[in-house]
């Protein structure tokens, strides 16, 4: 803080009335560099997300893609700690955030059936694998490395591999459930997403492709809404996994889990898919806190990847009812 001293030069022009004979002046922020680029990149966002929500339709384009590929870059960056808190403490990025997700997760829906419906054409027109076809999705090995990691991790918790598997969210692609079964050949894979019409896709799809069989089912559920009752189909299940999208933030996805507690059976693992970091701008973190416990779960793990998988997984599983 800098003082600067006034004296008068003449009688005459000392004040009539007292002041202070020392003035203070507080000299402006000077922009450093981490928060010079911390604002830089919201402005960025901010920018892409002015676009985006004007587009009419969020399908596949050369400029949604544009956009998207954009911001997934900005996001999976490796920040410091530092700078990520910086960013975050900015004033506005919180409701930017929460505006912007909505638009990923529309955007990342309709891309998943644009290539869902591309490869039931592909594969009915031509002689191919299903395999090679599943590969001309532009982010299949995204899908195949974070589906990778999930099983890596959950393998650390249970006695043998798993035979009964729910996808919460699966929407129209289901890649993920597709990794599943070919990592366990003795599972099945019991799909679940509130949209019928993503449903309708994802079942002609492993249809088309020869997967649709008795290690594969399809549901049209809202597991939003709570139930009191335990069903006997939730109970058999060994593993659950939730889409990162299954709930938009840390309070709503407690909400579903306290749900989901009531259907599974003790010891039953959950595996939610989350975010860390500049990445929560893409996608909702669910906080790990005693919030947990209360609803019926114990934390086993939390795992963030540093590579180009954005999300996190939060490992928890049930915990024996009182």
């Amino acid at each position: 803080m800098a003082t600067i001293e006034r004296k008068p030069t003449t009688e005459a022009s000392k004040p009539t009335s007292p002041v202070d004979a020392v003035l203070t002046v507080t000299p402006p922020v000077t922009p450093n560099t981490t928060s010079s680029a911390a604002h830089q990149l919201v402005s960025e966002i901010r920018n892409i997300y002015t676009v985006l929500s004007e587009i009419s339709s969020l399908a596949p384009s050369d400029q949604v893609n544009s956009l998207l590929t954009r911001l997934v870059n900005l996001c999976v960056v490796p920040y410091s700690a530092e700078f990520t808190a910086y960013f975050f403490r900015i004033p506005g990025i919180e409701s930017l955030c929460s505006n912007l997700r909505p638009l990923c997760s529309e955007a990342e829906g309709e891309l998943e059936r644009f290539w869902a419906k591309h490869m039931i054409n592909h594969f009915s027109t031509r002689q191919q694998r299903p395999s090679s076809v599943l590969q001309t999705f532009p982010y299949y090995q995204n899908y195949v490395d974070l589906s990778r990691l999930e099983c890596a991790t959950i393998e650390a918790f249970l006695p043998t591999p798993p035979t009964k598997i729910a996808f919460i969210g699966s929407g129209p692609l289901p890649l993920t459930s597709l990794c599943f079964l070919n990592r366990y050949p003795d599972a099945h894979v019991h799909n679940v997403d509130r949209d019928a019409s993503a449903l309708f896709v994802s079942e002609r799809l492993c249809k088309t492709m020869g997967y649709y069989d008795e290690r594969m089912s399809f549901a049209c559920e809202d597991i939003t809404l709570e139930s009191t009752q335990s069903e006997p189909g939730w109970q058999s299940c060994e593993v659950i996994f939730l889409a990162a999208l299954v709930g938009t933030d840390t309070h709503t996805k407690l909400t579903i889990l306290k749900s989901m507690a009531r259907k599974l059976a003790p010891g039953t693992l959950v595996v939610a898919r989350s975010a860390q970091g500049m990445r929560s701008v893409l996608y909702p973190i669910l906080e790990l806190s005693d919030d947990l416990q209360s609803v019926g779960f114990e934390i086993l793990a939390e795992v963030h990847p540093w590579t180009k998988v954005v999300n996190s997984i939060v490992v928890l599983r049930v915990e024996e009812r009182e």
